[in-house]
């Protein structure tokens, strides 16, 4: 089974919670909120006394830097577990620590787990009150959940999706920008017999679909992960594709955006079954608008329907 090892921190946290309360249960983990003062390097704990800390490398393919990285922020933690000492025993009360995990998007180097390892016993050695005889410092990584993974592309079977819909203000305050901007030159050269107002309207439809898509996104990663990471490859996929190959010249702009629409639904059924057709429509029109935005997608100064 491939896992993703590019996450960004709070997409992994989240993502990371879903795991573990599978396997320990909801009803048996807390969060530790970090608004206030930090999370006293404690992410989540468990209440049959395992304390998880969720990290995502920024580097995901230098093996060496990925496991510095990881090693610097197992230190960093499991030392404050004796400075904040005092903060972690009143969040524990009598929970006696069996476990702490660094939990990482993946793991590549064994010396990561050494250093952990002698990191945890040390820590151990300090006589902390709230940790157990029998306490552990570990590093798990995805591969550690994948009877948790399975067990969430199951539960996103079927489930509905609610996403949230922008309201016009929203639309119209984003029609203000510099992606207003953006959209009007492209679509002019896309349709340069058009009038203004037309384009005008065009722009709001794409800042709309935009929106909804991203929002139809975001529903997806809090409430459905793997459907989530799955259609995240599957955009990325088919970006790329766009990027390499281009778009079709001899076609008009109106059939060239048609055919992109057709291609990321076809991709969207293909690699997420799951989903509804109407969210599928959604983040496949949505998604021709971020393209737009961020500039795959353009059309030359003579090209007209």
């Amino acid at each position: 089974m491939g896992f993703r090892r590019a996450w960004d921190p709070d997409g992994w946290q989240t993502f990371a919670l879903q795991l573990v309360q599978r396997r320990h249960k909801p009803q048996n983990v807390q969060i530790v909120p970090d608004t206030v003062s930090g999370d006293a390097g404690i992410e989540f704990f468990s209440t049959d006394g395992c304390l998880y800390q969720c990290y995502a490398p920024e580097e995901v393919t230098d093996v060496g830097k990925a496991a510095s990285a990881m090693k610097s922020k197992g230190r960093r933690d499991l030392n404050k577990l004796v400075k904040f000492k005092d903060t972690i025993q009143k969040i524990l009360q009598k929970i006696q620590v069996e476990r702490w995990i660094l939990l990482c998007t993946f793991l590549d180097d064994k010396e990561v787990v050494a250093y952990v390892r002698e990191k945890g016993v040390e820590i151990k050695s300090q006589g902390l009150s709230f940790l157990a005889l029998n306490f552990e410092a570990l590093v798990h990584s995805q591969e550690d959940f994948i009877g948790e993974l399975e067990h969430l592309r199951l539960e996103s079977l079927g489930l509905p999706l609610t996403i949230e819909v922008p309201s016009d203000e929203v639309v119209a305050a984003r029609s203000k920008s510099e992606v207003c901007n953006r959209l009007t030159q492209k679509l002019f050269r896309a349709y340069p017999y058009v009038s203004q107002s037309v384009v005008e309207t065009r722009v709001s439809s794409h800042i709309r679909a935009h929106l909804i898509r991203e929002n139809a996104l975001d529903a997806l990663r809090v409430d459905h992960a793997i459907l989530w990471e799955r259609s995240v490859r599957c955009l990325d996929a088919e970006e790329r594709r766009l990027i390499v190959l281009g778009m079709v010249g001899s076609e008009a702009p109106g059939e060239q955006l048609s055919e992109s629409v057709r291609r990321i639904e076809q991709s969207l059924r293909t690699d997420l079954p799951d989903l509804t057709q109407s969210t599928i429509i959604e983040i496949a029109t949505g998604t021709i608008s971020d393209w737009l935005i961020r500039c795959p997608l353009d059309f030359p100064e003579d090209e007209h329907e």
